[in-house]
């Protein structure tokens, strides 16, 4: 059976992609920045920046399917901010994973792009600006430039996170906390649920895909929308929203702006139909009730090796 390595796993879909396989596949999980992650499955922490180090590590790993789950898995709705940091450790894996015969996948991210327009397709010229979105493209250019077979996935998954602290986690808090929410209804996005990107993501593979593909949910929600519909599954009453503008607003600035992807480039290569946001938001509530979140955010703090 093949073995997977996932890079990255200390990000919130890395993790849910390293639980996700437990059991079913050999699997092997590489932290990028942080030891937290999901027990048992973290062998390395690798911070290098050396191609030479990175190729030695993955050759002794010996992975037939590498997934990089690097700066493009940040939502672009939380506070995790994309940094030249991220680009130089992204581009090293890239050097060092050039002549590698394993298929590499590629997590990216929807906030690449902005408004006006909605829904983007995979060639939509509605670039965001920002210095974050700019090393987001400049991480796929360099994916498509080293390896022409490589999958390129952009979305806006969301999930638990490994550390319990991501903006899911914190937005959940503030409504059992009956606090105010400062959310807006401008910015637009298509979320998906991180295990329902997972079982897109896998049919991609067995059918062989390669390029850039939006994987992402069927409908169309701001913020405001994310967490009533979150108070509704979790039975919480809906504070009042602080800082709402109007629809006609222009935001500016990362993952601010509209990034609502199109999908039916994904759907018509694989014959199948993509998930609504509320099937995604029942089953995270069930992930709850059923033990997944608690085993997810159970982290050893310590991995079984480490790489400088």
């Amino acid at each position: 059976m093949d073995t997977i390595l996932i890079v990255g796993v200390d990000s919130m879909v890395g993790a849910n992609m390293i639980a996700s396989l437990s059991g079913l596949q050999p699997v092997t999980g590489i932290a990028l920045k942080t030891e937290l992650a999901t027990p048992g499955y973290v062998h390395e922490v690798c911070r290098s920046t050396s191609p030479e180090a990175i190729r030695r590590t993955v050759d002794r790993i010996g992975p037939d399917r590498i997934v990089y789950c690097g700066p493009g898995t940040n939502p672009g709705w939380g506070n995790s901010r994309t940094t030249e940091a991220d680009l130089t450790q992204a581009k090293a894996w890239l050097n060092a994973l050039a002549d590698h015969q394993a298929p590499l996948t590629l997590i990216s991210s929807d906030s690449v792009f902005t408004g006006p327009w909605m829904f983007h397709s995979e060639n939509s010229e509605s670039l965001c600006p920002s210095t974050e979105a700019g090393i987001l493209r400049q991480i796929e250019t360099a994916t498509s430039a080293q390896r022409s077979d490589a999958l390129i996935i952009r979305t806006h998954a969301f999930g638990w996170s490994p550390q319990d602290n991501g903006w899911l986690e914190n937005l959940l808090a503030s409504l059992e906390s009956h606090q105010p929410l400062q959310l807006d209804c401008v910015r637009h996005a298509s979320p998906i649920l991180v295990t329902d990107l997972f079982a897109v993501l896998q049919k991609a593979w067995q059918s062989g895909l390669t390029g850039t593909y939006h994987i992402a949910g069927a409908e169309r929600v701001n913020p405001v929308q994310f967490a009533r519909r979150l108070a509704h599954e979790f039975a919480l009453p809906f504070a009042t929203v602080a800082g709402c503008e109007s629809l006609t607003d222009r935001a500016t600035g990362y993952g601010r702006g509209e990034t609502s992807l199109q999908t039916r480039k994904v759907r018509r290569a694989l014959g199948m139909g993509l998930p609504l946001f509320s099937e995604g938001m029942e089953r995270l509530y069930r992930q709850h009730l059923d033990g997944y979140r608690d085993r997810l955010q159970s982290a050893d703090c310590t991995p079984r090796h480490r790489v400088a």
